[in-house]
């Protein structure tokens, strides 16, 4: 172009397809969309942006029904195990790390425990993000026996926040390592992850910190919110979220329904509220998946 004004459009058009990756051909992009639009529409610059957005979560590659069960499965273990590592977390650093060097008692097994729960999580989620399938399901079960000893020092431990996390993902990245094709990723985002899920998923926070940091069940609203609107991109984010949705679930149905700890709420009630947020994020899921071309 050869205008002021189709050199402007031509700059902010350029701008936004810079936000692919560089793999992808940017130019041929670029000469797309000018030969298209002669002027900047904001109908575009959105659709470049989807574009841009799709192809850096990977949610543009070609995937038919059993390639996006798996890959969504692979996303939801990684959840599950950020979710349990951060449950390890709370458990082991706090109050446990003084205590190893301050008792010669029980505690120490507890303790010892938690600790070795945590690092296999870590490395579960290591080994599943460069798809070492079968490493990250040991590390996983491995892991949960751990945090099941770990968290046995609070009473029954499958009452506690939490705690379905390391089952639900030991059972998800066993049921990965019977599939060939194996997703490759940097873990770096998913470690940094467990130490603000602490306070951002259903770990107890509330009551193992302090009350002021206990927003588990609202952030976590919000983030089913966030996954909702993100199913127009990708639709394995909701699939993802849904799984720590449904690890609440279970918390509360073990609470209500076998320990009859109702509260003032009716069970039905309770459980309604638990269950809604993970069956709006599969409905999402679906309607996005039979809307995509993907």
């Amino acid at each position: 172009m050869t205008t002021a004004g189709g050199t402007t459009v031509e700059q902010r058009y350029a701008r936004l397809v810079k936000l692919y990756p560089s793999r992808y051909p940017r130019d041929e992009i670029l000469d797309t969309v000018l030969q298209s639009n002669a002027r900047f529409t904001a109908r575009e610059a959105f659709a470049l942006v989807v574009g841009a957005l799709r192809a850096r979560t990977g949610a543009d590659v070609h995937r038919g029904p059993a390639a996006f069960l798996q890959s969504a499965t692979r996303l939801a273990a990684l959840a599950l195990l950020v979710h349990a590592a951060a449950v390890d977390l709370l458990r082991a650093l706090p109050l446990d790390v003084p205590a190893i060097f301050q008792s010669a008692g029980g505690i120490v097994q507890y303790a010892t425990a938690g600790l070795v729960a945590l690092a296999l999580h870590l490395a579960a989620i290591v080994t599943l993000a460069r798809g070492a399938y079968l490493l990250s399901a040991a590390a996983a079960v491995i892991g949960l026996v751990a945090g099941v000893v770990a968290g046995s020092r609070f009473g029954g431990p499958w009452v506690h926040e939490g705690f379905w996390a390391a089952p639900l993902a030991a059972v998800l990245v066993g049921g990965l390592t019977c599939t060939r094709h194996r997703e490759r990723s940097s873990p770096l985002w998913w470690l940094l992850a467990v130490v603000p899920a602490v306070v951002l998923l259903p770990t107890g926070s509330g009551v193992m910190l302090s009350p002021a940091l206990f927003i588990e069940t609202q952030a976590f609203l919000v983030m089913a919110a966030i996954a909702v609107g993100w199913s127009l991109l990708d639709a394995r984010v909701p699939v993802a979220v849904a799984a720590l949705g449904l690890g609440n679930l279970l918390t509360i149905v073990q609470v209500v329904l076998v320990n009859g700890i109702v509260g003032d709420a009716p069970v039905a009630g309770q459980v309604a509220f638990a269950a809604a947020p993970t069956l709006v994020l599969l409905v999402a899921a679906t309607i996005s998946r039979r809307r995509s071309p993907i």
